[in-house]
């Protein structure tokens, strides 16, 4: 009982009210104009609001469309069009509203009803406690001489919560063990570059060296050459 109690005060919604309220008022208008205000005989003595009381029904989901044939036909279309925007706004938009503030105010109330289930033993224990003798007031194994106390489990959430909860470790678990194998992946091929690169390093050096010998052999030959041809002279 104090569970359903806690879930309609939870519901109870100023802003939802508010925007329904506008929504009413506005097809309520809208309506009048294109009746012109003529008196429904369904709402005689509040003729003021009665096209207001008509779209709340609509709201409600009591459609009456007797008198939507009594207009010209430019009128007949127009209403029917402006009916149907208005049962799309009212009923499917506001009903789904309506579902998402039920699942935001149960989960509210599933996050304190263990909390609240021992309010309620306290409540039960209080009311015994009122109808018990002198002689039982003085038992000790009624009242013993300790307190047992409870701290709250935070980790411990209910219904939506946890189970977001439970998905988001989930994600980061895969996400982090993705991360890594990224990361080794990475690793080994960077290491296998920095080989190829050092390989080639090697190679340009030793071919520099090859060439640098090759040089100095052919200076060492046009060196001797020259002496040869020119050294009588």
């Amino acid at each position: 009982m104090l569970f359903m109690i806690s879930l309609v005060f939870e519901i109870y919604h100023a802003t939802f009210h508010a925007f329904f309220l506008i929504f009413i008022i506005q097809f309520g208008l809208i309506f009048t104009v294109l009746f012109k205000a003529a008196p429904i005989e369904e709402y005689e003595g509040v003729s003021a609001f009665g096209y207001y009381l008509m779209i709340f029904r609509i709201a409600a989901g009591d459609f009456a469309t007797d008198n939507y044939k009594d207009q010209s036909q430019y009128l007949v279309i127009l209403t029917w069009i402006v009916w149907v925007i208005a049962v799309i706004a009212l009923n499917v938009v506001f009903m789904n509203f309506i579902i998402a503030v039920i699942s935001e105010s149960y989960e509210k109330v599933m996050q304190k009803i263990v909390a609240e289930s021992y309010k309620v033993k306290v409540h039960m224990i209080k009311e015994r406690e009122q109808f018990f003798t002198n002689q039982n007031q003085i038992k000790e194994a009624y009242f013993p001489q300790y307190l047992v106390l409870r701290r709250p489990h935070l980790g411990e959430w209910q219904g939506f919560i946890k189970d977001l909860k439970s998905t988001m470790k989930t994600t980061v678990a895969k996400s982090r063990n993705d991360i890594i194998q990224s990361l080794a992946a990475n690793q080994q091929q960077i290491q296998i570059l920095k080989n190829d690169l050092n390989s080639f390093e090697k190679r340009i050096d030793s071919k520099t060296q090859a060439n640098h010998d090759e040089l100095k052999s052919q200076m060492a030959q046009l060196h001797k050459l020259m002496t040869e041809k020119f050294g009588g002279i």
